[in-house]
C-alpha cells in the first residue's frame, strides 16, 4: 500500500529521466541493499518533498544516482535538513574526518572515505535543487578535498614513519594545481598535485628500515597518493595527478625543493609557468608553505619575452584543441570560446604584465578586469561559463544536450530563466571571449 501511494510520482520521474533505464535500474539497486523498503516507502508518503528530492537524484544526475545505489546510507544525509548546508570550513571538515573508533590505518583511510563521499553527495544534492551558487558548491568541494589530503597525508605519514623513521631536518610539501590548486572543484575533479622535500638529499631516515632522503620522500609521496585513490571497504575518494611535476611522468614523483627551484628557474617551459600561476600549497610546516608561495610568486614575476610567450600560447592552443576537441555541444571547457580560452588569456596575462596573480581563475579574471587588462563584460562572460562547467559535470557529464528535465535542471542552477535562455547566455560568452582572443592575439575563432 505505501508502494502504490508513491507509485505515480515514481512512473512520472522515470518517464521524464534522460536515461529512464538507468535510472529504473538505479531505483532497483537501491531498493535491494536496503533492510526493509517498507520503511522508505513510508517515510516518502509522510515526506513527499524527499521522494521528489531522491527521484530527481536519480532521474537527472547520474553520477549521483551510482553512489545513492552503491551506499544507501546516503539516503539518511537526505533526510537530516543541515544536507543542503555548504561544507564546512576545512579545519572542522578535517576534523570530522579524524574523528574514528578505528585507529588503524584501514580504518582512518574508511572513514575520510565515507565523510568526503557524505559531503560530495550532500554537495551535488544542492546543485541537482539549485539550492547555491554553483560557484559556491565548487568553493565547498574545493575544501572538502583540502581536509582530505591534510587527514589522509597525516594518515599516511604517520603509517610509513613507524617503519622508517623521519628524515632529520626534512618533510613533505604537496603543491595543489589546477581546479584544486584554484579552489573550485567539479563534482569529476582530479587533484592536481606535486610533491616536494625539504632536508639534505644525503640525509638517511632514522627508523628501523632506513632510507635515503629522496627514495624516502619518494615513496612517502607514493603512500599519499595512494592513501588519496585507492579503494577501500568504503570506496574510492579522488583520482590524482601528478603529471604536472618536474621532467613529467618520467620523473621522480617528489624532487627537493631546491632541485624544484632549480628547474623552474632554468628549464620549465611555458606551459608548466602558466600552470604555475594556478598552484597553490596545500600540506607541510607552515614556513615551508609560506616560502614555497614566495617562490613561485617570484617565478611567475620574472621578465618574459613577449612575442615568445605569445608564439608559445597559440602553439600549445592549438594544439590542445586538435587533439581534445569538444566532446559536444555543451562542453564549455574544450570549445573554442570557453575556459580554456578564458585560462590561456589570464595566464598570458598574468606572465606579461605580472598582475592578478592569483590561484584563483576567478579572482584572476576579477583583478585582470580592475586593472584595465580586459574589458568589464570578461567578468560576466567567465562567471557563466565557470556555473555552467561545475553543472553540466553532474546534469550533462557527456556534454550533450539531454531530456527537457535535466535542461530545465541545468539552466536553474546557473541562474537562467529556461534552457533557451541558458544556450544563449552560452554562445554570448564565447563570443565575447572570442572575441577578446582576437584583440589579444590577432586570431579569429570560430563559434558556431
Amino acid at each position: 500500500a505505501a508502494f502504490e501511494a508513491i507509485l505515480p510520482d515514481l512512473l512520472e520521474a522515470l518517464d521524464n529521466a534522460p536515461d529512464p533505464e538507468h535510472a529504473a535500474n538505479r531505483w532497483q539497486t537501491l531498493l535491494t541493499r536496503l533492510p526493509s523498503a517498507v520503511n522508505l516507502f513510508r517515510l516518502f508518503e509522510q515526506r513527499p518533498g524527499l521522494l521528489e528530492q531522491v527521484l530527481r537524484i536519480l532521474t537527472l544526475a547520474r553520477p549521483l544516482a551510482d553512489e545513492l545505489a552503491r551506499r544507501p546510507e546516503l539516503l539518511d544525509a537526505l533526510i537530516d535538513r543541515s544536507a543542503l548546508d555548504l561544507p564546512a570550513e576545512i579545519p572542522a571538515l578535517a576534523e570530522r574526518m579524524r574523528r574514528t573508533e578505528r585507529k588503524d590505518y584501514e580504518g582512518r583511510l574508511d572513514r575520510i572515505r565515507q565523510v568526503v563521499g557524505e559531503e560530495r553527495f550532500a554537495a551535488g544534492t544542492q546543485l541537482v535543487e539549485a539550492r547555491h551558487d554553483p560557484l559556491a558548491i565548487a568553493a565547498g568541494l574545493s575544501r572538502v578535498a583540502e581536509a582530505a589530503l591534510c587527514t589522509a597525508a597525516d594518515a599516511a605519514i604517520a603509517e610509513f614513519e613507524s617503519v622508517h623513521g623521519k628524515v632529520p631536518g626534512g618533510a613533505l610539501i604537496v603543491l595543489g594545481l589546477g581546479r584544486l590548486g584554484g579552489g573550485a572543484l567539479t563534482y569529476a575533479s582530479d587533484l592536481d598535485l606535486v610533491y616536494l622535500f625539504t632536508g639534505g638529499l644525503g640525509a638517511e631516515s632514522d627508523g628501523k628500515r632506513p632510507l635515503s632522503a629522496s627514495l624516502y620522500f619518494n615513496r612517502l609521496a607514493q603512500r599519499v597518493s595512494a592513501a588519496l585513490s585507492v579503494p577501500t571497504a568504503e570506496g574510492a575518494l579522488y583520482e590524482v595527478d601528478t603529471r604536472l611535476r618536474p621532467l613529467g611522468a618520467q620523473g621522480p614523483m617528489a624532487v627537493s625543493c631546491e632541485s624544484f627551484e632549480r628547474y623552474q628557474r632554468e628549464e620549465a617551459w611555458t606551459w608548466e609557468h602558466m600552470a604555475l600561476t594556478r598552484a597553490r600549497p596545500l600540506y607541510g610546516p607552515p614556513e615551508e608553505q609560506e616560502r614555497l608561495a614566495v617562490l613561485l610568486r617570484e617565478i611567475l614575476s620574472r621578465p618574459r619575452d613577449e612575442a615568445t610567450l605569445r608564439a608559445d600560447v597559440l602553439t600549445m592552443r592549438a594544439e590542445m584543441a586538435t587533439h581534445k576537441p569538444g566532446a559536444g555541444p555543451l562542453d564549455v571547457k574544450l570549445l573554442r570560446g570557453g575556459l580554456v580560452d578564458v585560462e590561456f588569456i589570464t595566464h598570458f596575462l598574468q606572465l606579461r604584465d605580472k598582475v592578478a596573480l592569483h590561484p584563483s581563475l576567478r579572482l584572476a579574471v576579477t583583478g585582470m578586469v580592475e586593472a584595465g587588462r580586459l574589458p568589464p563584460e570578461m567578468t560576466e562572460h567567465y562567471l557563466l561559463l565557470a556555473r555552467l562547467l561545475v553543472s553540466a559535470r553532474l546534469l550533462a557529464p557527456d556534454a550533450r544536450e539531454s531530456a527537457p528535465a535535466a535542461q530545465a535542471a541545468l539552466a536553474k542552477a546557473c541562474g537562467q530563466p529556461d534552457y533557451a535562455a541558458l544556450l544563449d547566455a552560452f554562445h554570448r560568452a564565447r563570443q565575447g571571449v572570442a572575441a577578446c582572443w582576437r584583440e589579444l592575439f590577432g586570431e579569429t575563432l570560430e563559434i558556431e
